[in-house]
């Protein structure tokens, strides 16, 4: 139960503020987020809890993006049950017509989520090094939604 609380998931909208990141150079311009675009950051082992977490968090937000960034560039590792979960929010996503995209996969977990068959439930595509290059995917998927 503990490390479910040290865990953290948050919701960014609008934008994300550089200087309030670590990884990326300094003094970069604010990241925007594309309109139908939603970016949640994991912070912590991502563990069982984790699901719920994000379920309640989305039915509060309420509205359907079209892509979902997940960063997991703080997510140290995952384990099967961590797998489990994002397997299952990946799944519920796509029910709902949502693409995932997964931002600063680490080594570590990225080849965790390569043995395990993510990237056929994913797609190799959605699995970023970073946010930069996460939302431009995301732009990407939104631009082939409209253009349908």
């Amino acid at each position: 139960k503990r490390v479910m609380e040290t865990t953290q998931i948050s919701v960014i909208t609008d934008q994300i503020d550089p200087n309030a990141e670590l990884d990326i150079a300094v003094h970069e311009e604010s990241l925007i987020i594309p309109k139908d675009v939603e970016v949640y950051e994991i912070d912590g082992p991502y563990f069982f809890g984790i699901a719920t977490k994000f379920e309640e968090t989305m039915s509060q937000i309420g509205d359907r993006p079209k892509v979902r960034v997940i960063r997991m560039r703080k997510v140290p590792f995952i384990d099967s049950t961590g797998i489990h979960n994002l397997t299952t929010l990946c799944r519920l996503s796509q029910k709902e017509r949502i693409t995932i995209v997964l931002s600063g996969v680490n080594d570590k977990v990225h080849g965790v989520l390569e043995k395990s068959g993510f990237y056929e439930l994913l797609g190799q595509d959605n699995i970023c090094p970073n946010i930069n290059v996460a939302l431009d995917r995301a732009k990407e998927i939104i631009h082939l939604h409209t253009a349908k």
